[in-house]
């Protein structure tokens, strides 16, 4: 396998795209980049700064000045300015904020800009919205996953 080969994953919400991206990484010996918890990194920094997520600006400028930090290592750990927050970014109140985040364009930017880095680090593979458009438009392999409306349902 490749030393540096990128492996983008799009499709639908629901399709199975992080299964089978998590999947194909361990199968590879590949790193899988997980951008969701990118962007939960931010929802939750500022919910800790009590950052209201509606202040759309504040929240922008907020994901340019956080170190988000990604750990290529068996233990997958993510950083928040140095603070593992591998734990704390799962929490039901992240779950609900990380949608509103996501949706401000200098946010997207600005972690497009890290997931583009993640992915010189060395072999990933990488599922999200857009990724092999937009994020990694060079990947060496680019899958499109769908699943029948049956099969997101009974993952549900």
């Amino acid at each position: 396998m490749q030393e540096n080969i990128q492996i983008a994953i799009d499709g639908p919400a629901g399709a199975g795209k992080s299964t089978v991206a998590k999947a194909v990484a361990q199968e590879l010996g590949l790193f899988y980049v997980d951008t969701g918890a990118m962007y939960r990194v931010i929802a939750y920094k500022a919910l800790g700064l009590n950052i209201s997520l509606e202040q759309e600006e504040e929240v922008s400028a907020l994901a340019w000045s956080t170190e988000v930090q990604l750990d290529h290592s068996a233990a997958r750990r993510v950083y928040c300015d140095g603070e593992d927050v591998t734990q704390a970014i799962r929490e039901p109140e992240i779950s609900r904020a990380v949608s509103r985040v996501a949706s401000y364009p200098k946010v997207r930017e600005r972690l497009v800009e890290l997931q583009r880095q993640e992915a010189k680090r060395g072999g990933v593979v990488m599922d999200g919205r857009d990724i092999g458009t937009h994020v990694l438009p060079d990947a060496k392999l680019k899958v499109f996953l769908t699943a029948s409306l049956d099969a997101c349902s009974a993952r549900r």
